[in-house]
């Protein structure tokens, strides 16, 4: 195992068999009615097992003490796709400032691993019935939320823990092995297990859409001899107008997608910005927060 890989799988294992971190913003795997964000809504009812390409798995984390903004850029554990293709988050630089955009690494274990993964997964008891495992979570803590895709059917599973000693007498579960059985197929998708599928080569996604969060004024420094200077915003509607109204930022901010050629426009100008480079739109500076958005919440969008 590659040394990034290792610490990718430390670092995103931990979350999810210690649940205890901050939710992570999903999307339904296909497409659905348009929420305020201007992403699918999340309320809407899952519709038909995709085909192809499409999502066949996702795990994140839900809940836990966390601003709800900050809820929303957060994105899965892992993401697995019918051909093969496994996402997940890439560790944040540990250098101020960071890149704008959180960085997703990519390997691929063909259609024949993807088979491979929901095998795994229908004999952890992921697909059939939804469930929930173990007690309710601690106010403070995030339950683990895995979403499979199965014979036409989404199944949703939830877990206040993946540690079945954690699990206190009485609490309900009756089956540990669902636990340990779950606990262990995320540690496989973390790590370089090819399900019996051909490994393809590790990489990183390279975005195909965005969801930014715009807000009026030059993002804070720490520091103001790190201040960069300004990037004119690209694209022809001004972030005055971008999206619709975020309700949950400050007066004046703004959130919206970007997918298709203007994704194709902004991609390289914002994966070549730091957390603190200002954009310029109608003579005012804006800072920007990403989301990259990915592959199944692209083609939701009709990106």
């Amino acid at each position: 195992m590659a040394p990034a890989r290792i610490l990718v799988f430390l670092a995103a294992a931990a979350l999810a068999v210690g649940a205890c971190s901050a939710a992570a913003a999903t999307i339904p795997p296909s497409a659905s009615p348009a929420g305020p964000s201007g992403l699918p809504d999340q309320s809407a009812p899952p519709s038909q097992a995709p085909t192809g390409a499409g999502l066949i798995l996702r795990a994140t984390l839900e809940g836990g003490f966390i601003a709800p903004s900050a809820v929303r850029t957060r994105l899965p554990i892992v993401s697995v796709y019918a051909d093969g293709r496994i996402m997940s988050q890439g560790l944040t630089p540990a250098i101020y400032p960071g890149p704008l955009v959180p960085s997703i690494v990519l390997r691929s274990v063909g259609s024949t691993g993807a088979a491979g993964i929901l095998k795994a997964a229908a004999d952890a008891g992921l697909t059939g019935a939804d469930g929930s495992y173990g007690p309710a979570p601690a106010p403070d803590a995030a339950a683990t939320v895995i979403t499979v895709i199965h014979d036409g059917k989404q199944t949703v599973s939830t877990f206040s823990s993946l540690q079945p000693s954690q699990v206190q007498p009485g609490s309900g579960v009756t089956d540990e092995r669902v636990l340990t059985a779950t606990g262990q197929l995320l540690a496989r998708l973390m790590s370089n297990d090819s399900f019996g599928g051909t490994a393809g080569p590790d990489g990183t996604y390279t975005p195909l859409g965005f969801q930014l969060f715009v807000t009026p004024g030059a993002p804070e420094l720490s520091d103001p001899n790190l201040a960069r200077p300004p990037v004119s915003w690209p694209l022809a509607t001004p972030l005055a107008s971008f999206g619709k109204v975020d309700t949950l930022g400050t007066n004046g901010a703004r959130v919206g997608v970007v997918v298709g050629p203007d994704a194709t426009t902004i991609g390289p100008i914002l994966a070549s910005a730091t957390q603190i480079t200002p954009f310029l739109s109608g003579g005012t500076q804006w800072t920007i927060v990403v989301k990259p958005l990915l592959p199944d919440e692209v083609a939701a969008l009709g990106g």
